[in-house]
C-alpha cells in the first residue's frame, strides 16, 4: 500500500460517515485507520490531524442530525 492508497482509504471512510447508521462505530474504525497510517508513515502527522478534525466534524454532524430524527 502507497501514501496515496492510504489517503483515499481514508478520505472514502471519512465521507461515508455522514451517511451512517452508527456514527460512533465508524468513527472509532476510521480513527484507528488514520492511527495506523500515521504509525506505518504512511501519511505525515499534520495529514492525519486534518483527517481527525475532518472526521470529527462529520460524526459531529452526523450525530446531531441522527438525535434531531429520533
Amino acid at each position: 500500500m502507497n501514501d496515496a492508497k492510504a489517503s483515499s482509504g481514508i478520505e472514502y471512510e471519512i465521507s461515508k460517515i455522514s451517511r451512517t447508521h452508527n456514527p460512533a462505530q465508524d468513527r472509532t474504525f476510521v480513527m484507528g485507520m488514520i492511527e495506523m497510517a500515521e504509525f506505518a508513515e504512511l501519511i505525515d502527522s499534520r495529514t492525519a490531524n486534518r483527517y481527525r478534525d475532518e472526521l470529527d466534524t462529520k460524526f459531529t454532524e452526523r450525530s446531531a442530525y441522527l438525535r434531531r430524527s429520533a
